[in-house]
Order: C-alpha cells, then sequence, then structure tokens
C-alpha cells in the first residue's frame, strides 16, 4: 500500500487492525482531498460500471479537528459500498428518493453506534416509525415511505444537512445515483423478469414513442425530446453550422471553436512592450501594436436536468473551465427553468437542477443584454427555441444525432 496521509491516518486510528474484514474495500478506494466536503463521501469512478473502484473524498481540515470521529466516518462509507448502496439497482429504482437516503443512512450508521456519538440517523430515533435494529435498507424504505403517505413524517428542511457524508458530490455519490436512476418504478415489479421498467406505459405514451422512434429513424431529430409538439416553430437555416469532431482529444480546441463559431473583427491596440515598426530601437517610449480579437462575451448554459449525470457534469464543468481562459462567461444552470446566473469566476458546482429539460429560458435571459453569444452544454435532449437571433454553439455531450435549423454544434469529449 502507498505511503500518504491516508495510510498515516489508518495507522494513527488503528482502523485495519481493528477491523481487518473490511481490508479488501479499503484497498478499491482511491482517497482524494476535497475541500468542498463538509465530512466525507464515497461514490463510483465510473458511474455505470459496479466494478469500478471507489472514489472515497475526505475533508483533511475536519479530520484534524474531529481526530475522534475519523474510524467511526470512515466506518460509515465502508458500510455505504458492502450495503449495495452505491451498485445495487433496486435500491435506486424508488418514488421517493429521499427517503432512500434516509434509509441508507440509517443502516450506514448502524455499526458506527460506539464510535460517533449524537450521529442523527441512529434506529432509535426513527424507532416511532417502525425502524429496528436488523432491517435491510429496503425495509427501512419501504416503512418510511408507509410513515409519509399517512403523515407520520414530513420532511424538513435541512434533513440532508444532517447527514454523517455528502451524497449529492456530482461525481458518482449516493444522492447523484440516485437522482439519475430514480424512475417512479413500482415496487411490486421489482422481483419480475420484467424488472426495472416500472408500471404498463399508457397507449398515448406509447404512440408518442413509437412516432418519436419513426422521427429518430429517418434522421429527423433535433434538440427535441417530443416531436409531436406541434408549439415549436421549425426555423429555416440562418447561420453557418460547424461540426468538430475531436477524436481522442482530452479536451476541445477552444480558440479554433471561438474563431469558427463566433468570427470577431481584430482590433488593433498599442503595446509598449511591442518594437514599433518605424523606430524598432525605440522599445516603451513609442508603441507598437498589435491585433488580436476581443475576447467574446458568453452566455453559457449548462443542463442540469435529470438526464444529465454526475459525470457528464463534471466533463462540463471542465470543459467550462477552459472556456473561460479564452472568453468572457456569465453562466446560466437551468433545467426547466433558469436556477442561477452568476459570472464565471470560480470553480463550478455543485449545480442546482434534476428535473426536465428546456432550452427556452436560457435563450430569453440573454434578451436585453449584448452577449457575443450563447454557448449551451446539454445532452440535446430537450425543447428548442425560435432562431435566436443572436450566435449559438451547442456543445452536446453525446454522439447521438443532434438536428438543429442555426447555430453550430461541438461534440464535447
Amino acid at each position: 500500500m502507498k505511503q500518504g496521509w491516508f495510510e498515516e491516518m489508518l495507522a494513527e486510528t488503528g482502523f485495519v487492525r481493528r477491523f481487518p474484514g473490511y481490508a479488501g474495500v479499503l484497498a478499491r478506494m482511491d482517497p482524494i482531498e476535497a475541500e468542498h466536503v463538509p465530512v466525507a463521501a464515497v461514490g463510483l469512478r465510473r458511474m455505470d460500471d459496479p466494478n469500478s473502484r471507489l472514489r472515497l473524498s475526505i475533508n483533511r481540515a475536519w479530520f484534524a479537528a474531529h481526530p475522534e470521529a475519523r474510524a467511526g466516518v470512515l466506518l460509515h462509507e465502508i458500510q455505504h459500498v458492502l450495503l449495495g448502496h452505491l451498485t445495487n439497482r433496486m435500491l435506486h429504482r424508488v418514488a421517493h428518493p429521499l427517503a432512500m437516503e434516509i434509509a441508507m443512512e440509517i443502516s450506514a450508521d448502524e455499526p458506527i453506534a460506539g464510535l460517533i456519538h449524537d450521529h442523527g440517523f441512529s434506529i432509535e430515533a426513527w424507532a416511532e416509525v417502525g425502524i429496528a435494529p436488523g432491517q435491510s435498507t429496503l425495509e427501512r424504505y419501504r416503512l418510511l415511505v408507509q410513515a409519509l403517505e399517512c403523515g407520520k413524517l414530513v420532511y424538513q428542511e435541512g434533513l440532508s444537512d444532517r447527514f454523517l457524508d455528502s451524497h449529492r458530490t456530482g461525481q458518482g455519490g449516493l444522492g447523484d445515483l440516485l437522482d439519475a436512476r430514480s424512475d417512479r418504478a413500482s415496487e411490486r415489479n421489482w422481483n419480475r423478469s420484467n424488472a426495472w421498467l416500472g408500471p404498463p406505459t399508457a397507449l398515448a405514451e406509447l404512440e408518442r414513442m413509437k412516432l418519436a422512434i419513426a422521427h429518430h429513424l429517418r434522421g429527423d431529430r433535433g434538440g427535441d425530446d417530443d416531436p409531436t409538439d406541434s408549439d415549436r416553430e421549425r426555423m429555416p437555416k440562418q447561420l453557418p453550422r460547424f461540426i468538430y469532431h475531436q477524436a481522442g482529444a482530452s479536451h476541445l480546441d477552444w480558440p479554433r471553436v471561438l474563431r469558427e463559431a463566433f468570427p470577431r473583427r481584430r482590433v488593433i491596440r498599442h503595446d509598449y512592450l511591442r518594437p514599433n515598426r518605424r523606430f524598432p530601437q525605440r522599445v516603451g517610449e513609442i508603441p507598437g501594436r498589435t491585433r488580436r480579437p476581443p475576447k467574446p462575451r458568453l452566455l453559457v448554459g449548462i443542463d442540469t436536468s435529470g438526464s444529465m449525470s454526475g459525470d457528464v457534469l463534471d466533463r462540463v464543468a471542465r470543459e467550462v473551465g477552459r472556456l473561460a481562459r479564452h472568453a468572457r462567461l456569465t453562466i446560466a444552470e437551468c433545467d426547466a427553468a433558469v436556477h442561477r446566473v452568476y459570472p464565471m469566476n470560480a470553480v463550478l458546482g455543485p449545480f442546482t437542477g434534476g428535473g426536465d429539460t428546456d432550452f427556452v429560458p436560457v435563450f430569453d435571459e440573454a434578451r436585453g443584454v449584448a452577449y457575443d453569444g450563447i454557448v449551451y452544454f446539454t445532452d440535446g435532449r430537450g425543447r428548442l427555441p425560435e432562431q435566436p437571433g443572436v450566435a449559438v454553439l451547442w456543445a452536446i455531450t453525446h454522439d447521438d444525432p443532434f438536428v438543429t435549423d442555426y447555430g453550430a454544434i461541438v461534440r464535447v469529449p
């Protein structure tokens, strides 16, 4: 095992000696310093691969200030792994994701009652709704749902803040997995051979799906996830469309993309550090000239809907960080509505969203503001607006067909 701060912490707490049965889980974990995590968090390295390695995020400052709780928190994260909270799809196909998170937290807290005092999700604290020792996470979830439906249990504001660890890290944490996979499937269908399909689909919904498939097979697929929507006008092509393929590249060539998508006239600037062409010997006395286009002012829409997984949003955040080196950015986080608008001046995330997708609110946000263009990071599944009257770059996060009547298209690696 590599030497480092995590190994020193294990040695100081005597964790492996006290809990030798958990050595295998520890070997799968990649510890990472994470200041944005209040205490700790655990998640899959690859969100859709149950066999991937585990990302263990730790706030070292908190651990240094609470040495008595280190072993308990680490054991809590290991219990999330052992109980299948990251990988058991049955636990992620639920109608009440927050109730499932509470059930997971109760189950992960059960073995650490003697290691951390005043942990908020002890069995005793939830005994009134039927929670008892020895129950599975799924049993506890069902009891919590029953209590919700009869009014015996009411969610309180800030309830998730009482979790011992962070669930929504944007990098495949427990809450991220639940947000991405919960589809309100019926529990009675879970144990059937056609599990994960949920209740029978209505005939009208089937007809809509058949029509959408027909449009897709004909290649007539734009950003709209509902081709039967008659309210959306089909606009003619008015702007050049550029398709970029960055196969094998680790990130987009943003200077080139911006030159093509948002062409700018070069501006002459005086620069005393450059020699004057007529008087090259008088550097610093007579300025030379540079001809460069100014940085464009862009509105960056980030699709934060439920179809955008934490892994995809992580890639988007990295690309936006690179884009910020070449443009002045204003960020708009949006699913079916704009949640936040702010200038890009720090590391992005966590995001706000999780609902359906509608591109129109971001374009409404751009009206009346002198932006040089709009860059929209999305999976392309949403309602397209009419021709916005401003240059648009669609940054699509997958390789499926995406057809739009305006704007340039770039594929996010």
